[in-house]
């Protein structure tokens, strides 16, 4: 059985108490990397060059870090490991996890059998029932030096339900209802985001893990 997917308007409304500091949380993940990688380059070796899958898991554990620190004493959020999968569960309305995503909203992940539940808002043990399933991303700029972007996606299957930039821009799927000249039927139509071909394959070929 399949959870229910709230609307963008919904979430934002739920999520909005502590949105800033949701952002925080994966901004000082970023930004401490940067300080891990720079003290590394200077004071053990210059010749040292993280993989992005290795980048990736330092900075979602600093993410980790952060998230435990900032949220750990709210009364209604639940944080920690769900099935040794990290996130935020809002109330049993959201449930957050965070990812590096690429520029399609996409996240980077082996497509586990629990991966492609979640991805597909669908039942998995050990995690509630309820709460939509969203990831908390960041898309990093190719040389790894600054974030182009920190988003909040909804995805259900291959099909981008909706994201929101930071709170500065957002993107829901739409229908459109209209009467026919001919007759009196209506139509719907649909505007999907959806993977490009070859991400829904094994694995993306981006970074990262089914943790990260």
């Amino acid at each position: 059985m399949d959870r229910k997917i709230r609307s963008l308007q919904d979430s934002k409304e739920i999520i909005e108490p502590f949105h800033s500091e949701l952002v925080q949380c994966i901004e000082k993940g970023f930004n401490d990397f940067m300080k891990i990688n720079e003290f590394i380059s200077s004071e053990i070796t210059p010749y040292v060059e993280f993989k992005p899958r290795t980048k990736a898991c330092i900075i979602h554990d600093m993410i980790r870090a952060n998230t435990l620190d900032l949220f750990s004493e709210r009364g209604n959020l639940q944080v920690g490991e769900f099935n040794k999968v990290f996130g935020i569960n809002v109330n049993d309305e959201l449930f957050v996890r965070f990812k590096k995503m690429n520029k399609n909203f996409a996240v980077s992940s082996y497509l586990t059998p629990q991966h492609k539940k979640y991805l597909g808002q669908q039942r998995i043990l050990g995690f509630p029932d309820e709460p939509t399933f969203l990831f908390a991303g960041y898309i990093p700029n190719q040389a790894w030096t600054s974030l182009s972007g920190i988003y909040l996606a909804c995805w259900n299957g291959d099909t981008l339900e909706w994201y929101d930039e930071a709170g500065k821009y957002s993107y829901e799927q739409f229908s459109i209802d209209f009467e026919s000249s001919k007759n009196d039927a209506h139509k719907i139509i649909e505007k999907r985001v959806r993977l490009k071909k070859g991400l829904g394959k094994n694995k993306d070929k981006g970074t990262g893990t089914d943790n990260n």
